[in-house]
């Protein structure tokens, strides 16, 4: 052991109550280390700080500052929910669903959090029933370990903690893609019932189906946003944070030119017919809109997966309807841009040597029609 009490003079320590410390010395891997140790008191007590000294060495953890000990509640309160507030458009899901995980987490240090406990947290969640005494989703589930995950990313950010446990817990497999979207004969009926306390619909539906826009940015919209002359909608304050532009087919056109011809430029394009105020929701309406029109299995957002499937049935190609719906990753295009029977059927029909080339041409005509038609 390299631990020797530092000075000129060992019996003034034991006597006088000069300061003296023990001091370790060694070198590791062609590097030395030194220092003193003043908590030990006997030549035992510093070879054991020594031999604690040198593990810290051989595992990366020597002189630095021991991270971790900081209170889940109080890292999400102080750390994250300030900063997902400046960061996140979804600040308030999360606000929802925080004190779930500081119920179960609250008085746990941020090291303490270990896999285990986290797989925990995910089985006790799928069995506690909601309120209404219904079973727990894996999609709400799912959403919180998400939300958990990145507090403690932004805790590695923030150098609170050296690892995320939640990497190493398996996450829920959800079969959460929706195959809905309006089927070409439920359309009319879906118009015909939008009258009386629906007919503020009558103008959303085909502008929805039309330029794909997401709920928010529909209804966000105003008169400052359309450029008649180049026939556009600038659609800002998207879920992506970056502007763009979708152009306005013939119907739509028509509809917004009639909605603007006496707004000003600041005034919403959709607005309440009770109140006068731009519409926040039309969930409630939508829901009854499909009921009397007997279409199950639709919400409002299938509106925008038609306006991405037609595309794509239509013969356009994913990276033009990515960047009118608005997609980062074309990936996310593959969604809507479904298979659908009817092209199914023809493909391997296609597939026939005695139909190859009459079907090609067949099918190079009918998507060449398509495009001059859109």
């Amino acid at each position: 052991m390299s631990v020797y009490l530092r000075g000129t003079c060992k019996r003034a320590h034991r006597h006088s109550g000069e300061c003296k410390h023990y001091h370790f010395s060694f070198r590791l891997n062609g590097k030395r280390y030194r220092g003193s140790i003043p908590e030990a008191r006997t030549k035992w007590q510093a070879e054991q700080a020594e031999l604690r000294i040198r593990q810290e060495v051989f595992e990366g953890r020597f002189g630095k500052a021991e991270i971790g000990t900081m209170k889940f509640g109080d890292f999400v309160d102080r750390d994250y929910l300030p900063w997902a507030k400046t960061n996140k458009r979804s600040w308030k899901d999360d606000e929802y669903k925080l004190p779930v995980l500081k119920t179960f987490f609250h008085n746990t240090s941020l090291r303490d959090i270990t896999p285990f406990s986290i797989e925990r947290f995910k089985q006790t969640r799928l069995n506690t029933p909601t309120k209404h005494k219904k079973p727990r989703s894996l999609a709400t589930v799912s959403l919180e370990m998400a939300l958990l995950s990145r507090i403690f990313s932004l805790a590695m950010d923030f150098k609170e903690v050296e690892t995320n446990p939640c990497l190493k817990v398996a996450k829920l497999k959800l079969d959460n893609q929706r195959y809905r979207y309006l089927m070409p004969e439920e359309e009319p009926r879906l118009r015909a019932v939008l009258t009386g306390q629906r007919a503020h619909l009558a103008d959303l539906v085909p502008v929805a189906i039309g330029t794909g826009l997401r709920k928010n940015e529909l209804l966000m919209l105003r008169a400052k946003h359309l450029d008649f002359a180049r026939g556009l909608i600038l659609v800002t304050g998207t879920k992506t944070r970056k502007n763009r532009e979708v152009p306005m087919n013939s119907e739509v056109r028509a509809i917004m030119l009639r909605l603007c011809r006496s707004k000003s430029v600041e005034d919403h394009v959709f607005v309440s017919p009770k109140t006068g105020r731009h519409l926040t929701d039309v969930k409630r309406a939508f829901h009854g809109a499909c009921a009397a029109a007997k279409i199950h299995g639709l919400v409002w957002h299938d509106l925008r997966a038609t306006f991405g499937t037609r595309l794509g049935e239509a013969g356009f190609d994913a990276f033009t309807i990515a960047a009118l719906m608005g997609h980062n990753n074309v990936r996310t295009t593959q969604r809507y841009v479904r298979a659908t029977e009817r092209n199914k059927r023809e493909a391997v029909q296609a597939a026939m040597l005695s139909s190859r080339g009459h079907n090609l041409a067949t099918r190079v005509n009918a998507i060449t029609q398509n495009h001059a038609v859109a």
